[in-house]
């Protein structure tokens, strides 16, 4: 018995069932109202275009041994709660085909003939539904749309034990829902780019979830990006979808699946990284292939940088090193105020599955060792290169200590008396680092500073007695005069107590220092003798003042007639009897102005004569 229906009257049947098979005697032609399940049992059933079927409950489709029952759907289909939630159920030989729409509760349960035509399937329970057969029968979908307000648990509609499809013309349409694959997949051979739809507001985004060994498929015929939207609720909740542009026109298939867990625990070791790269990330991974045909595709990973941080890199485990997560090389990265994403163009080795974000080391800072002393204080060791919101570091040998610098690019030493290696590195907020840089700083013995002294009034020699390889030599006499010199004369200008002090130093700058206290406690005096005989005999050759402790000198000496012969400011020089032109002169009286005042300002200036006398004469 056949049954058309086109326009919709009721017809409530109050029995368990509602059913509909070849000894029924319904025979109204239009749709009814069913409580509880709506039973076929082997009837042929059309319902048109405008017919609207509501079930308040399950739809079983089954058939009688040997027949072939077909459900026709053109018009729209209601599997509703009634109590309990209402399930399809496609059962023995039966077929249920059409154009049409269901609108389902509860469960899909193939275990029979699903032809979709351009149906339109929608799961949209508030609580979790299933897309399961219990004979492996998989169910090719035209659209298929995911709804409800069901969250957590109930936000799921999950495929269980059997795979699904859309077909060459339908749309997966997710809205806000999670479509959890479980080890299976779900096949989108729609190639449009628009074949796979969602919700895209922040924190509400639909997403297909997947086991390790489920994923989401699709289909792809040219160079527009595809949307992969992977997502997970397992753990902490993540929407972090993947993009794939192909780079030819040519027929692909790709898959995508995120694992949304520390890669460790599926076997792709975190920390086993090759030598570019500092970290990558340990929240999640994606598992990316291409699934058939050999063209390129541009890679485009999207995360949340908020939660996730900032990744500047994308590697991929296993190859060319095995069992190592190897960086793919450059990435383009993008920020946004929703997801950042980074893009590797134009890739070609799908061989491993697992991607991952990931941060490129640091450039390793510029650093060149200098020596220093034994046991000396503040060393300074300065680094540079680091990139912009890095810091610095350091590491120095056992005995040492860094008193200052620490973080920056220059720290303070105070050293022992070893050689030994410093080691600094930069990083930065996000956890990444350089490689290490080594020096060994080489340790130099200073020399050993030591002196003598002589003085003849204020007038005193210093003598360098040092020992291990002074090379220069800093004085500092204590009157607040200084000299380089090594063995320096310097003249007091009082009496008193002065703490002379020298700093030996060595080629490579070690230094060492030894100060002496000298008591300055000499007379100033003159004396002027008033005849002299530069005769050459060695005794009494020249005129000579002899003086101690002037401040101010200087002596003019002239014949009777009033001419110059002689002038000095030194009271070191000595006149030896000749004119200014270096002429001998001749035995006589000659008269000096002398003008000499002592440091402690007493006046010797004077006016006199001295006798030059030869001998022979």
């Amino acid at each position: 018995m056949n049954y058309y229906f086109k326009d919709m009257i009721k017809a409530v049947l109050k029995n368990k069932y509602c059913v509909l098979s070849t000894f029924a005697a319904l025979t109204a032609a239009s749709p009814v109202l069913c409580q509880n399940t709506l039973f076929n049992n082997g009837a042929m059933i059309y319902a048109g275009p405008s017919a609207i079927i509501h079930v308040n409950g399950g739809f079983q489709n089954d058939g009688a041994a040997g027949t072939t029952p077909v459900f026709e759907n053109n018009g729209t289909m209601t599997i509703a709660n009634s109590g309990t939630p209402g399930t399809v159920r496609l059962t023995n030989a039966s077929v249920l085909q059409g154009n049409g729409t269901y609108n389902i509760e509860q469960d899909w349960i193939n275990d029979a003939s699903f032809i979709p035509g351009t149906s339109t399937v929608i799961l949209y329970g508030d609580l979790q539904q299933f897309i399961t057969s219990t004979n492996a029968t998989f169910t090719s979908f035209n659209n298929l749309t995911l709804t409800g307000t069901g969250t957590g648990i109930n936000r799921k509609k999950t495929l269980s034990l059997v795979s699904a499809d859309i077909g060459l013309f339908g749309t997966l349409d997710l809205t806000d829902r999670e479509l959890e694959t479980q080890t299976n997949s779900i096949n989108v051979f729609n190639p449009s780019v628009t074949a796979v739809v969602n919700n895209t507001s922040f924190g509400n985004e639909g997403f297909v979830s997947s086991a390790v060994g489920g994923r989401i498929l699709r289909a792809t015929n040219s160079t527009s990006s595809y949307l992969f939207p992977t997502g997970s609720s397992n753990g902490t909740l993540r929407y972090r979808p993947v993009h794939i542009k192909p780079t030819t026109a040519s027929i692909n298939e790709f898959t995508a699946r995120l694992g949304n867990n520390n890669a460790s625990a599926d076997g792709f070791n975190v920390n086993q990284l090759d030598n570019t790269m500092c970290m990558v990330n340990d929240l999640f991974y994606h598992q990316i292939n291409r699934a058939s045909a050999i063209n390129n595709a541009d890679i485009d990973i999207f995360y949340d940088q908020i939660t996730d941080g900032i990744w500047d890199g994308l590697a991929q485990w296993n190859t060319p090193m095995v069992s190592v997560w190897n960086d793919m090389g450059t990435v383009t990265a993008s920020t946004s105020a929703t997801y950042n994403d980074n893009l590797k163009p134009n890739w070609s080795d799908f061989s491993n599955t697992p991607y991952v974000l990931s941060r490129a080391k640091l450039t390793a800072p510029v650093f060149v060792c200098n020596d220093v002393c034994a046991n000396s204080t503040g060393n300074i060791f300065t680094a540079s290169g680091a990139p912009a919101g890095s810091s610095y570091v350091w590491s120095t040998p056992a005995g040492t200590t860094i008193t200052s610098g620490n973080g920056t690019n220059t720290i303070n030493v105070d050293w022992n008396a070893s050689s030994g290696q410093i080691i600094v590195l930069d990083t930065n907020s996000a956890g990444c680092f350089s490689d290490p840089v080594f020096c060994t700083v080489n340790v130099s013995s200073p020399p050993s500073a030591a002196f003598d002294t002589t003085s003849s009034g204020f007038s005193y020699n210093f003598i360098d007695l040092s020992t291990g390889g002074a090379s220069a030599w800093t004085w500092d006499f204590g009157d607040g005069s200084s000299s380089t010199q090594q063995n320096p004369t310097h003249g007091y200008s009082a009496n008193g107590l002065q703490t002379v002090c020298l700093t030996a130093i060595n080629t490579t700058g070690c230094a060492d220092t030894s100060c002496m206290t000298i008591a300055v406690d000499a007379l100033d005096y003159i004396n002027i003798p008033n005849v002299f005989t530069p005769d050459n005999d060695g005794i009494n050759d020249v005129f000579y003042i002899n003086s101690a402790g002037l401040k101010e000198f200087q002596l003019d000496v002239y014949n009777r007639w009033g001419t110059l012969l002689f002038t000095s400011t030194d009271s070191k020089i000595k006149w030896d009897g000749r004119s200014s032109t270096g002429v001998e002169l001749s035995d006589g009286t000659y008269f000096f102005i002398l003008k000499a005042v002592s440091v402690t300002s007493k006046d010797y200036s004077t006016r006199g004569f001295v006798t030059l006398l030869r001998s022979g004469q």
